[in-house]
């Protein structure tokens, strides 16, 4: 065998061992930022809610040069597991979920009783103006999850967490609940292994809070 051939053979066994030795092209990463309208498809949501979102600092997000928004991925993941969190066994029931909301601000009581009424939501909507009349109805007419407004003293917060979480802890069915406070470290104030399904959520509580929240829990049932 000549020089000449040998040393193409020698060449072409290096290319095939540098080939070899070539990493694989790897798939294509899962983006980390969304668009409005993609977000709002994820979650089944109205890109006017999905903003909203945005604004008030459930969905994390920026906007580009152009104003267009970008939305993180681990935050729309983030909202949909705490969505679904807090329907809990009631995702899939039959009937449409009951929702207590219990409001003492009376301003803010007459707005979201009026708005609410003309949503046509796909749930039950109960409301109260008062934490407590709102506790002694749980034995009777239980509703599947609560979302409570709480403006009155930390003290009386604390006794109202307290209230819930020993309701749940009677045995009876378990109680999704959302409080919603300006007060910092609320949940702290529970003793260790209290009940995940009390959930506590930085203020204040809005129309379109209100309306965005009643939204997801009707597309995390339909999921």
């Amino acid at each position: 065998m000549s020089n000449v051939t040998s040393d193409v053979i020698e060449a072409d066994r290096k290319q095939d061992q540098a080939k070899s030795t070539m990493p694989s092209k790897k798939a294509s990463p899962t983006p980390q930022f969304l668009s409005t309208a993609e977000a709002a498809r994820m979650l089944g949501l109205s890109t006017t809610l999905v903003q909203t979102l945005v604004d008030q600092g459930d969905l994390k997000g920026w906007k580009t040069r152009g104003g267009h928004r970008r939305i993180s991925l681990d935050s729309i993941l983030d909202y949909q597991n705490f969505s679904r969190h807090v329907v809990g066994s009631h995702a899939k029931a039959s009937h449409k979920p009951n929702v207590t909301v219990v409001v003492e601000t009376p301003a803010l009581f007459q707005s979201l009783t009026a708005e609410c009424s003309q949503w046509n939501l796909e749930l039950d909507v109960q409301f109260f103006d008062s934490v407590t009349e709102a506790l002694l109805e749980l034995s009777s007419n239980k509703p599947d999850m609560m979302v409570v407004e709480m403006s009155m003293p930390r003290g009386q917060q604390e006794k109202t967490l307290q209230a819930l979480e020993n309701f749940n802890q009677r045995g009876n069915a378990p109680l999704s609940v959302v409080l919603i406070t300006s007060e910092k470290d609320l949940k702290a104030s529970m003793p260790a292994g209290a009940s995940s399904l009390i959930q506590v959520v930085s203020g204040p509580m809005s129309p379109i809070w209100l309306h965005a929240y009643l939204t997801g829990v009707i597309a995390s049932c339909k999921a």
